[in-house]
């Protein structure tokens, strides 16, 4: 079934598009890069602050209503952006078994991002700028910092891994 999908994408006008033009893969890597640097940078400042790292003078829900929004708008353009690469290629990167192992990732820091901020909105720490957070929300916090840098490795891995056995290639 993956092949046929990578079959049809590889013959759609997308396709002849993204890799027919010598500008838009840079293009497009590109902003993909400057988005993993806003979802990054935005990313690190509220987790770094429930560590107790950066920001004391701010609570979590103060730097999270500044910082969040931004990278959900961020993330979406890496799924889109990310998209557009795998419409150029769409052998190259959907029969890796890193470009997998990243989209598990993916939905890892999804879930662990959920749970940590449903967490910390029940927790003082939240609204109370003077408040630590518990230590069960700051291993969580550093874990999905930790999921994120290896989501951006395997992100660039993707390139330089070989294809699986029998993959179309």
């Amino acid at each position: 079934m993956l092949e046929s999908f990578a079959a049809w994408l590889g013959h759609t006008p997308l396709n002849a598009f993204v890799a027919g033009q010598a500008w838009v893969v840079p293009l497009v890597q590109t902003i993909h890069i400057l988005a993993i640097a806003l979802v990054m940078g935005s990313i690190a400042i509220v987790h770094l602050r429930v560590l107790g790292l950066i920001e004391r003078g701010q609570s979590v829900g103060a730097l999270a209503a500044r910082f969040v929004p931004p990278s959900v708008g961020a993330i979406v353009i890496l799924a889109l952006t990310g998209f557009l690469m795998i419409s150029g290629e769409p052998t190259r990167a959907l029969f890796r078994y890193v470009f997998w192992a990243k989209m598990a990732l993916v939905l890892a820091v999804v879930a662990l991002t959920a749970v940590l901020l449903a967490g910390l909105k029940a927790s003082a720490v939240w609204s109370d700028a003077r408040a630590s957070a518990p230590i069960v929300w700051r291993v969580l916090a550093a874990l999905v910092l930790l999921v994120w840098f290896a989501i951006i490795v395997a992100g660039r891995w993707i390139g330089y891994s070989e294809g699986w056995p029998g993959s179309p290639e």
